[in-house]
């Protein structure tokens, strides 16, 4: 069976981060896929040194995983 994946990415405007949009839209857009879409994962593929990203995939719960077999970060959001 092949594998299906919603993709979602985002930015805010210079001049209004550290306001907590991207928390809140990932927050909303997490629990979306996982109430209504009933997915049992979803993955944050963050760009090397983007620590505004990093901070915001770890405030949602995710974790970084080290066996990702990509060369930027990524982190895995559980639905449990």
């Amino acid at each position: 069976m092949g594998r299906s994946f919603l993709r979602r990415n985002w930015g805010v405007y210079e001049g209004h981060e550290g306001r907590g949009y991207a928390t809140e839209a990932a927050l909303a857009l997490r629990d979306w896929a996982f109430s209504t879409l009933k997915l049992p994962s979803l993955v944050s593929y963050i760009a090397p040194g983007n620590a505004a990203s990093v901070a915001v995939a770890e405030r949602l719960g995710a974790c970084l995983d080290p066996t990702a077999a990509r060369t930027d970060p990524v982190y895995r959001h559980s639905a449990s």
